[in-house]
């Protein structure tokens, strides 16, 4: 089996708002365009402490086939539900996947 990839909680949500931010310049000057109102994430986490004095818990993502073995551990469910919005408080718009196409 291959090393186990660790991926921070932050990192996973960082991930998450880059493709939400893509989605929105991809729709900008789209005859449809989507409102995203809320985004539910529901993923697998392990816990783990470090020994180091500026250490502290860290959330770590599971990737798909790892297992919590080695770990301080057992595996957690996190759900979260974010409400997606512009930096100025805005409605988040996407690009219509499907690219509708509005009769004149």
């Amino acid at each position: 089996m291959g090393a186990t990839v660790e991926i921070g909680l932050a990192d996973a949500l960082r991930a998450l708002r880059q493709e939400l931010a893509e989605a929105m310049a991809d729709g900008e000057g789209k005859p449809v365009r989507l409102a995203v109102e809320s985004v539910d994430l529901e993923m697998q986490v392990t816990l783990s402490a470090s020994a180091e004095a500026s250490g502290g818990v860290k959330f770590w993502v599971l990737t798909a086939g790892a297992k919590a073995a080695g770990s301080t551990g057992a595996s957690h469910t996190v759900k979260l539900q974010l409400k997606a919005e512009t930096a100025d408080g805005g409605r988040v718009l996407t690009a219509n996947p499907d690219r509708l196409r509005l009769n004149d």
